[in-house]
């Protein structure tokens, strides 16, 4: 019971408590209701004093105010008449203009023709490139829009994104983009590279370190994709010695090297450039590219197999002569070989498989063993007469050619066959007197004119040095001497050419 007692107890108190809290609640509304009523009456009565002034007063106010109207209205007229904006490039004073946004509404247009136009994405930021200056602008020349917009695509300094060429972290030459860098990259590749089905790139790369790297540059520092192709393929060197062939001069050599002679002439400060002799070794710098192309290919291909040649001995012909008894063909394989080139250059070959489809055929020659006889030609020839003295040359004489060589001796001095071979002509010959004529092969004949003594008769086999007359004066002649020719297939020749 007792505990049922403070229970009840325990509510009482509660519900005692909530009903002062509504209470207090109840008073304090009130309050607030009667403050809220009191400042409505005091606004609204301050609002009626003010328009029964302002209605007693109006006139005297709006007329006080339009004049000050009208007095603000010139000022901002005159304000705006006389001021305008500087505008500027990255610092450089390009115009002005009476708005900033004249100029900051072109800033896009501008940026596309210049990207359409250099193929380089142009961004004009006007926070970051755009700067202006409220200036008096009565003694001006004010920029409309179209101004505007030519001033900022014909601006030469513009400032653009480019992607750099680097080699072996020096930067070579500025694409307009990373992709055409990559393009000019892929087209000088392909400059070494065959476009044959045969053929299979297993690596394609540069030498040298190449890197991409994006930069901010000047419109004017872009290059076109052709341009920094050929700028790439003739932008390096190289030495190489040149050996001097007869004949060479040192403009020829320039020429054939695209060279200048002041530029051999510098690297070779030794050399004479105006005296050259064969063997003398120029130094020339040759243009090549600045990269070097490395591919590893896998090809097939069809090569010759050279022939061989078998030299066999038969003691029944003379040691000088020589047949051909089967003629050599080469034959064919195909090839299969790993091939590493730089600038299309070979610079390694591992041939990996070959496969002969075509066996050569070897030449087969036979050579004489046995010994010339003493009549045989020797392929040499001799002065025919000793204590000579030479009276005529070989050339034009007295209106015509002379055909051979006058040496001059006394009556009875010995003639000798000038080489060995067969007498064709013994005998008197018109203008020639007492005369002999030796066929020596291979369409060389001798012939010696105005004898006093034949020793020989045609088809007698003589050999070098055969005594086969006498000088005399015979024929056409105006003296004793030997009249001396020599003639290649019936064409008479210099003799000193062959003595």
């Amino acid at each position: 019971m007792g505990k049922t007692k403070r229970i009840r107890e325990i509510g009482r108190k509660i519900t005692n408590g909530a009903a002062k809290l509504v209470t207090w609640h109840d008073n304090l509304q009130a309050r607030v209701d009667r403050l809220i009523l009191i400042l409505q009456y005091k606004i609204a009565y301050f609002i009626h004093s003010k328009r029964k002034s302002l209605s007693e007063n109006k006139k005297s106010i709006l007329g006080h105010f339009a004049g000050f109207l009208l007095v603000a209205i010139a000022l901002v007229a005159v304000f705006n008449y006389a001021t305008g904006f500087q505008y500027s490039y990255n610092g450089k004073v390009l115009g002005y203009v009476k708005n900033q946004e004249d100029v900051i509404k072109v800033l896009s247009l501008v940026s596309q023709e210049l990207t359409q136009e250099y193929g380089s994405k142009v961004e004009i930021d006007a926070r970051d490139n755009i700067s202006f200056r409220n200036v008096i602008v009565l003694d001006k020349e004010i920029d409309d829009i179209d101004t505007v917009l030519k001033r900022l695509t014909y601006l030469s300094d513009m400032e653009a994104e480019a992607c750099c060429i680097c080699i072996d972290g020096r930067p070579f030459v500025n694409c307009e983009s990373e992709e055409a860098a990559k393009q000019v990259l892929k087209s000088i590749q392909q400059e070494f590279m065959e476009d044959d089905k045969d053929i299979e790139y297993e690596k394609v790369s540069f030498k040298e370190k190449v890197e991409l790297k994006s930069i901010e540059t000047r419109l004017t520092n872009i290059t076109s994709i052709k341009a920094a192709r050929d700028l790439i393929l003739s932008g390096g060197s190289k030495e190489l010695i040149y050996e001097v062939k007869a004949g060479d001069t040192y403009y020829e050599i320039a020429e054939k090297y695209d060279t200048t002679v002041e530029e051999l002439a510098e690297l070779n400060p030794d050399l004479d450039i105006d005296t050259l002799f064969p063997g003398d070794e120029i130094t020339i710098n040759k243009a090549t590219s600045a990269l070097t192309v490395t591919t590893v290919e896998k090809a097939t291909y069809a090569e010759k197999v050279k022939y061989k040649t078998e030299t066999r001995e038969d003691d029944t012909m003379y040691e000088n002569d020589s047949k051909v008894i089967q003629k050599g063909a080469d034959g064919k394989q195909v090839v299969t070989a790993r091939i590493t080139r730089e600038n299309g250059e070979i610079v390694d070959k591992d041939v990996l498989e070959t496969e002969v489809i075509q066996k050569p055929v070897k030449k087969i020659v036979v050579k004489g063993t046995k010994k010339l006889p003493k009549t045989a030609p020797t392929g040499t020839f001799i002065m025919p007469v000793s204590g000579y003295t030479l009276t005529s040359e070989f050339g034009w004489r007295w209106g015509r050619n002379h055909d051979g060589i006058d040496l001059a001796c006394s009556t009875g001095t010995p003639i000798h066959a000038s080489d060995g071979g067969t007498v064709v002509y013994a005998g008197w010959y018109s203008g020639y007197g007492l005369f002999i004529e030796i066929d020596h092969g291979g369409g060389i004949h001798s012939r010696y004119g105005h004898c006093s003594v034949l020793n020989v008769s045609k088809g007698d086999k003589v050999y070098q040095g055969q005594k086969i007359g006498e000088v005399g004066n015979t024929g056409n002649s105006y003296g004793s001497h030997c009249h001396f020719e020599i003639t290649v297939n019936g064409t008479p020749v210099d003799p000193f050419g062959y003595l």
